[in-house]
């Protein structure tokens, strides 16, 4: 079926820049927040006071599945930034959904987290991001098109099971990444103090070190992720 059939979408809104405030009651859900599967939020992430009645369809709540409207061509190396980029929210705190940012609204006959696993295989992401539309430098895709995509859907109770097992693997992955979190705080602050009693000379990075500058790639190798080498730069 395709996916409009079982799904309605709802695009974000275009709040004012002005309206931006520090440890605001919502956090604002902008293209950025949406990386690698999941909402990530940054220090300088946008927050919201409060919000009227009238836009309280914007609100994003705990697993909500949200898609980037604007991105990277696939052209770019790095599907990070590509258009049409799935991602899932995690918060326990409700959030607010931007502009160029939409929320999937599915009925009861599927499973979001099915679909949203569907669109993390990479060959299924990228099938939807050549569908977008713009230039070289930037991407745009419609919710028409998402709802177009067709998709084999089993039954409600194999949906479930398939999303089931592999969001246990998604839980299982981020309590790790707190873990070395907390780990990666721990060696920082060692460090810090091992410096701040240690230190005896203070000397030039480049007297001890080689400073190598990358350079960029040229020919369709690495546009093929497949084939290429990965391309670390700065969003990697």
């Amino acid at each position: 079926m395709k996916l409009s059939e079982v799904c309605d979408f709802q695009n974000g809104y275009a709040f004012k820049s002005k309206d931006f405030i520090q440890d605001g009651k919502y956090k604002v859900i902008k293209i950025k927040e949406l990386k690698d599967g999941f909402v990530r939020f940054f220090d300088n992430s946008a927050t919201i006071l409060d919000i009227d009645e009238s836009k309280k369809r914007y609100i994003v709540e705990k697993d909500d599945i949200l898609f980037a409207l604007t991105g990277d061509p696939v052209s770019k190396n790095n599907p990070l930034s590509w258009v049409g980029r799935v991602s899932k929210y995690y918060n326990d705190e409700d959030a607010l959904l931007n502009q160029r940012v939409c929320k999937l609204i599915p009925n009861d006959s599927v499973d979001k987290d099915f679909i949203y696993y569907y669109f993390r295989e990479f060959d299924n992401f990228h099938g939807l991001a050549q569908k977008a539309t713009g230039s070289a430098s930037q991407a745009n895709i419609s919710t028409k098109q998402i709802g177009d995509v067709e998709i084999d859907f089993p039954s409600l109770n194999q949906q479930k099971a398939i999303s089931g097992i592999l969001r246990s693997f998604d839980e299982k992955i981020e309590v790790n990444k707190k873990i070395n979190h907390h780990l990666l705080e721990q060696a920082r602050a060692l460090y810090r103090n091992m410096i701040e009693t240690s230190v005896t000379e203070v000397v030039k990075l480049n007297s001890i070190a080689d400073i190598v500058m990358g350079q960029s790639p040229k020919g369709d190798t690495y546009n093929d992720l497949k084939l290429g080498l990965p391309l670390i730069n700065g969003a990697t």
